[in-house]
């Protein structure tokens, strides 16, 4: 499900500046369309559809009423890094295992910046890997090591559930 950021009134979809309220739902942003409560700001299209991804309130809103965007966080594993990459190998696309076939195919995480040159353990910097293609890269950037990296990794909170398959959150078209 695709999550719609709401601002206040002033939003500046250019710089992306303004005060955001909260974040809804898809079919209740067209609920605030439909009752004039708000303004779509910026559309993308998912399956074929055109919808919103930021709505501006057509009057301002003031007071203690704003709460946080509510991002849901996602629990932080190796494990976690292999399903968010749907376990293939980020730089060959090869299906890797926990208890593969083959030593090469097992399941690793890798650093696509080194830890060894201040790379952090974070989802943007973590990819799953194949053993042989991990060794492969070593302790070299995946440009150094020519190699390709196959996939962006992203934060899963930042992300929405179709199909039961973790997808990112679509790049948004401004309007």
């Amino acid at each position: 499900m695709a999550l719609v950021k709401v601002y206040n009134r002033g939003y500046d979809p250019e710089t992306r500046i303004g005060e955001l309220l909260h974040t809804t739902t898809v079919r209740h942003a067209f609920g605030m369309i439909r009752r004039e409560v708000a303004d779509p700001v910026e559309l993308t299209l998912i399956e074929d559809r055109i919808v919103p991804t930021a709505l501006e309130l057509t009057r301002e809103l003031s007071g203690a009423w704003v709460e946080g965007a509510g991002r849901r966080s996602v629990g932080f594993s190796y494990r976690a890094v292999h399903e968010r990459d749907h376990w293939s190998c980020a730089y060959c696309g090869r299906s890797v295992s926990r208890t593969p076939a083959c030593e090469a195919l097992l399941a690793t995480v890798d650093h696509i910046l080194p830890v060894s040159r201040g790379g952090p353990s974070t989802w943007t910097n973590l990819v799953c890997a194949c053993k042989e293609c991990n060794n492969r890269k070593a302790d070299r950037t995946p440009e150094e090591a020519g190699m390709l990296l196959r996939v962006e990794p992203y934060d899963p909170a930042l992300a929405y559930r179709v199909g039961g398959f973790v997808e990112r959150l679509p790049v948004l078209v401004t309007a």
